[in-house]
């Protein structure tokens, strides 16, 4: 891993990170921004012809982030073989995470700390192309945008597979196009994954039913406080011993998107909300798409700085973490490998 001390034009302190591996480059651009303190964390895990990245965005303190990163990012939860887990077992390595956060926050007496959790599970197929599941817990945001060799005339065939809630989602009378649908982003963008906000009316049935209150609009919170309706930790929000995991106000299960048909050069972006609150995916993916077919392209690290300068002068003030990652062009050893 290479880390590269940058300065952004607000003169906010902005660290880049590179990492490489078989079937993958990255970099990674993260800053505080105006924030007293870091609360964000990522980690980077691949084997042979797989690699999981993953962003976490961490609120009432640092804990929760951390801890998961640690977690996702150990052997344990790391890849172990050439092929994606099941959905299962996705699902089962979020409630086991969730359960030892618990116990990791009573003992550092840090509570009602959380963290946002987006993930993106890829692996190379025989036929040299790339699956991918999209893995996401709150309002941290994954986009798949089309390698930068590709036109609008000459994409590659991609399948998309939604959520099991997200196809109800679309088929339901109460969902509102203009307002909620954000998981169909126009080119270059191939997919983006739903931020799960109280304001969902699908969210705010499972809160209300678990006795919550969702007040607010397109900014609504959960019991007048929580901005996000799943994630790890928040375990003031999940002490309605009547319900599974799934059905808490605040859930810890993840939604999970399968995406198959992924030529080489495809890009996986991953953000905290930092990011998203400054500029759409459709704007973002096309950001990284122009940037990549300049001639010379830009490299990753400069694109991820740039993505961080964007947010900062858009005014955000939150924290930023920015993941950006290409399928199938091998990063130099000497730039530093995944774990």
């Amino acid at each position: 891993m290479v880390a590269a001390p940058a300065t952004s034009p607000s003169q906010l302190p902005v660290e880049v990170h590179c990492h490489g591996g078989p079937i993958f480059r990255s970099a990674v651009a993260e800053t505080q921004g105006l924030r007293p303190s870091y609360e964000d964390a990522y980690a980077i895990t691949s084997e042979g012809q797989t690699v999981y990245f993953w962003v976490f965005d961490g609120h009432r303190g640092d804990c929760a982030s951390r801890f998961a990163a640690e977690l996702f990012g150990s052997k344990e939860f790391s890849p172990s073989d050439d092929k994606l887990p099941s959905d299962r077992r996705i699902r089962r390595a979020f409630r086991t995470v969730d359960s030892r956060l618990r116990d990791h926050l009573c003992q550092v007496k840090s509570g009602n700390a959380g963290s946002t959790a987006v993930g993106a599970l890829a692996a190379r197929n025989r036929d040299g192309t790339y699956s991918a599941k999209l893995v996401n817990c709150g309002d941290s945001r994954c986009v798949v945008i089309h390698a930068p060799g590709e036109n609008k005339m000459s994409r590659a065939a991609i399948q998309v597979k939604l959520p099991r809630s997200l196809e109800s989602f679309c088929e339901a009378p109460e969902t509102n196009w203009s307002q909620d649908a954000s998981w169909l982003p126009d080119w270059p963008a191939v997919v983006e994954t739903i931020d799960h906000k109280p304001s969902l009316w699908f969210e705010r049935a499972r809160i209300e039913a678990a006795g919550g209150t969702v007040c607010g609009g397109r900014t609504a919170r959960l019991d007048g406080n929580l901005a996000v309706s799943r994630s790890l930790g928040d375990f003031d929000f999940k002490c309605n011993d009547g319900r599974p995991a799934a059905e808490q106000k605040v859930s810890c299960l993840p939604d999970i998107y399968e995406v198959s048909g992924l030529p080489e050069g495809t890009l996986l972006l991953l953000a905290c909300d930092g990011l998203w609150d400054a500029i759409s995916s459709e704007e973002a993916a096309q950001f990284v798409h122009e940037r990549l077919r300049y001639n010379p392209p830009m490299e990753l690290d400069e694109i991820a700085q740039e993505l961080i300068d964007f947010s900062l002068e858009a005014k955000t003030r939150d924290n930023v973490t920015v993941l950006l990652a290409q399928l199938g062009y091998s990063q130099d050893s000497s730039e530093g490998e995944a774990d």
